[in-house]
Formats: C-alpha cells, sequence, structure tokens
C-alpha cells in the first residue's frame, strides 16, 4: 500500500512547513496532492474541484513558496467572485506565509477605494480581489501588475455566471505572457474551456472529488434566526446546552472582534483567536482554552483544522460556512475519540440557499430545532444524527412509543444522552430506534420491533446520564 504524502516531505521553506503545522496540515487532500507539485514546477492547471475540498490551499502553499521576498512588488493576483471568498482567500495566504513574511492585501467593493490605494502602495507579495475593484484600480493607476507571475481564477464558472468576463479581459491584459496560470472551478463548461484556451498555455487538466468526513457522534442540528437577534438567541441556546466547552465559529475576524466584544461582558470565560492576532497571543489564548481557563472560544477557521483539545462539548457556527469542507472541520474539534458532541448552526434566511448547498454536499438534511418559520420542503425521515437517518414510516416490525419525565424545561437531557442509554441495552441495535422527540416536561422515543417493554424496563433500571427517571 502506497505511503500517504506528508506536507513536511515537501520542498517546501521551513517556515511555511512551521505554519502548516501549526494550522494542523499535516498530510494533502488529494486536490493538494495533485496541484502542488505541478504549480511547483511552474505548469498552468485547469482544476475541476468543488468548494470544499482544499483547494485554496492547494494554490496558496506553493505560491507562497514561489513568492521571491527580495521583489517589492506584487506576484501573485487571484481573482475570486465575491467579498467573502475574496477575504478566505487572503486569510489563507496570511496563515501560510506568515513566518516567511509573505504580505497580502484584500480589495473589493463596498470599502474605501483610498484605504485600499495605501495599502498597495506598500507592495504587497499577492493582491486576492474581485475583478470590478481590481479594474477599478488599474485604470486609477493605483497599481502595476508587471512583476504578477501567477495568475489565479478562482472559482471561475461562477466568474462567468456573474458577469464578470469583460473585467478579466482586461486585466490579464495588463499580465505578462510568460505568467503561471491557475483556473479553478466546480463545473467545466464550454465557456470556462474557452476561458482556458485564451488565457492559458497547454494547462494540464485536474478532476477531484471533495473529501468529506463521516461524523457519527455529533449530533447536528440548526435554528433559523434572525440576524437582529442572532447573539441574544446564541446566548440562550447556551444556557440551555450547558457546554463544558464551546467553540463559536465565525466567517471574519470583524465577526470574531464584534462577538467578542459583547460577550466578554456576559460570560468572562470567553477568549477569541483569528489569523489577523499576533501569533504568540494566539497561542497562549489556545493554550489557556485547553487548560480550562476559558470556556468559550470564538474563532476563525484558523481553528477549524488541527486543533486536538479534548472535552469540547459544543461547536456553534454563528454563521453558515462559506466553505462546505469547512463545516466538516468546524463540527470535528467535538465528538472526538470517545466523546460525542453537539454541532449547532445559525441560519439567517439570507444563508437559506447556502445551507440547503450544504445539506446537498453532506448528503443529508440537518434538523432545524426552532426559530422563524422555515418553509422550505423536507423530505419526511432525513432527520440526521450523525450517520443515522430515522425513517420512522419505514420501519419493520410493531413500533410503540416509550415516554421519559425529562424534558427541555426540567432536565439537560440532550439527544444523545437517550440514545447512548438506549443502544447500551443488551439487544437493543439502532434499527430498534426511531426518532427522539425532546419535549417541554417529556421526551417521547419510538422504540420498534417488539423492544419497548425491554427499553422501558432497562431504563427504569439503568437511568441516563447516572440519573433514574420515571419511564412508561
Amino acid at each position: 500500500m502506497k505511503e500517504k504524502k506528508r506536507f513536511k516531505d515537501y520542498q517546501l521553506d521551513n517556515q511555511i512547513k512551521r505554519a502548516l503545522s501549526e494550522l494542523g496540515f499535516q498530510s494533502p487532500l488529494e486536490v493538494q496532492e495533485e496541484t502542488i507539485p505541478r504549480i511547483l514546477e511552474g505548469r498552468d492547471l485547469v482544476v475541476k474541484s468543488q468548494t470544499g475540498s482544499g483547494k485554496t490551499a492547494s494554490f496558496a502553499i506553493p505560491l507562497c513558496e514561489k513568492v521571491d521576498l527580495e521583489v517589492e512588488a506584487p506576484q501573485v493576483l487571484v481573482l475570486a467572485p465575491t467579498r467573502e471568498l475574496v477575504d478566505q482567500v487572503k486569510e489563507d495566504f496570511e496563515d501560510i506565509g506568515r513566518y516567511k513574511g509573505v504580505s497580502c492585501c484584500a480589495l473589493y467593493g463596498k470599502q474605501p477605494i483610498e484605504k485600499q490605494r495605501r495599502e498597495l502602495k506598500t507592495n504587497p507579495h499577492v493582491i486576492v480581489a474581485t475583478p470590478g475593484r481590481m479594474l477599478d484600480h488599474l485604470k486609477n493607476r493605483n497599481v502595476k501588475l508587471d512583476h504578477v507571475k501567477y495568475l489565479v481564477i478562482d472559482e471561475a464558472d461562477e466568474m462567468l455566471i456573474m458577469g464578470f468576463k469583460e473585467q478579466i479581459d482586461y486585466i490579464v491584459s495588463k499580465l505578462s505572457p510568460e505568467r503561471t496560470t491557475l483556473l479553478f472551478s466546480a463545473t467545466i463548461p464550454e465557456e470556462v474551456e474557452s476561458l482556458s484556451r485564451l488565457y492559458m498555455r497547454d494547462p494540464e487538466n485536474i478532476a477531484v472529488k471533495s473529501e468529506v468526513q463521516t461524523i457519527d457522534k455529533i449530533e447536528q442540528l440548526y435554528y433559523a434566526v434572525e440576524g437582529l437577534k442572532k447573539v441574544d438567541f446564541i446566548k440562550k441556546v447556551i444556557r440551555h446546552e450547558q457546554p463544558r466547552k464551546c467553540i463559536i465559529f465565525c466567517n471574519t475576524q470583524e465577526q470574531v472582534n464584534t462577538l467578542f466584544e459583547i460577550f466578554a461582558k456576559w460570560d468572562r470565560g470567553t477568549c477569541a483567536v483569528h489569523g489577523g492576532m499576533d501569533q504568540g497571543l494566539r497561542t497562549e489564548k489556545l493554550k489557556e482554552f485547553k487548560r480550562g481557563k476559558y470556556r468559550i472560544l470564538i474563532a476563525t477557521d484558523v481553528a477549524a483544522r488541527g486543533l486536538h483539545i479534548p472535552g469540547i462539548t459544543h461547536v456553534i457556527n454563528y454563521s453558515v460556512p462559506f466553505d462546505n469542507e469547512n463545516y466538516v472541520h468546524r463540527i470535528g474539534r467535538t465528538g472526538r475519540v470517545d466523546e460525542d458532541g453537539v454541532a449547532i448552526t445559525m441560519v439567517m434566511p439570507s444563508e437559506m440557499e447556502r445551507f440547503k448547498e450544504l445539506e446537498k454536499f453532506l448528503g443529508y438534511e440537518i434538523p432545524c430545532k426552532g426559530g422563524y418559520v422555515d418553509r422550505r420542503p423536507r423530505s419526511a425521515g432525513k432527520h440526521r444524527r450523525g450517520a443515522e437517518k430515522f425513517k420512522d414510516d419505514k420501519r419493520k416490525g410493531r413500533g410503540a412509543k416509550v415516554q421519559i419525565a425529562a424534558g427541555f424545561s426540567n432536565s439537560s437531557l440532550k439527544t444523545k444522552d437517550i440514545l447512548y442509554a438506549i443502544r447500551k441495552i443488551p439487544g437493543v441495535s439502532t434499527e430498534d430506534i426511531g426518532k427522539v422527540d425532546i419535549l417541554d416536561k417529556v421526551t417521547n422515543i419510538n422504540i420498534y420491533n417488539g423492544k419497548e417493554k425491554e427499553v422501558s424496563r432497562e431504563l427504569k433500571k439503568r437511568g441516563i446520564r447516572g440519573k433514574i427517571y420515571k419511564v412508561k
């Protein structure tokens, strides 16, 4: 069997390897293994890769390696369709190139152009931009691209759908024809192929699939929330859930700072980390969180990978992540080794389409536990806890209800506690357990195949989480 390659085996600057190690990057994902060596060789590439396959690191790692610190001018230009993706790509470059000294800037609309112009005067090594704002700076002569050796067109299919073709044409016309061009796209329609023929020299085509983990020990759920009520709602959820250790993931550094400012006054056991913080301070806060000084950590995706802290009982997504793979990495911080965990996502109305795309990516629906009315059609029997799908209407064998005198208002029991207790009963399998419905003061459990008496008897004797409840 072929031995899995590790990042430490690549011909990379030791400062990049140090950053990758701290970020928890040990072995490359498929897209990274396919592209990194080819980019280091200077090949033009067309990469068909779904969002969430690890593609950003697949070009950020080798391009950070290629940056020449002696050249005080932009050397890498990344074009991305949205402000959010620009911010994310910039943060990835900053994290990977931190110790080497790679400087980056992000350019997009709805931000003062004068502020960006001053940042461009510092000659960052990497520019990540939306095509429209990059065009503005070029026409205003705020930046020269003479030394750009690497062009990345990210989410190329989205770019064309959004009508950026003319802007990209103009930007490319200002670049050296001797550059290396990397094109990443979830799909490769004829328009993208045409783009590759126009901009690239004998490109190599690579197609990879996204790597999705199976998360069996994590109860996943979401709340539908209005934006203005989100912070108060999260506080309410935390008061109810009473996590021993909890990470709240945000999509941007700005969100982390804003949320931390509010939470620090509400719960002194709160700390925050993101890629814009001093590395020493970030490391110190993570150590203190691990030691138990803090109960709540608010973080960007810098903490989604490689953060191995035992005892994290809950992960809360303050917003739906932009990268589906990041959702998997985020919730993977809980439910580790022999522990169960809970993953909660706050979904605003404006995020519902992205959330539906996340569910398609995962291959299952995540149950809604409350909030504003979610009017999208739900398939019967698709509620998900880890890898389980409850298909109550298709069960074989007689079904009956077992009721426990414990609910939201009079206990701290979670679905995972009840499932764990029932699964430990000899002779009862997952196929015998149906929907678990936690109500105000009672919990109803569907039990199948004539196992209800056995479950009722054993729960009365064994209890749940060490406590005996009335069962009928």
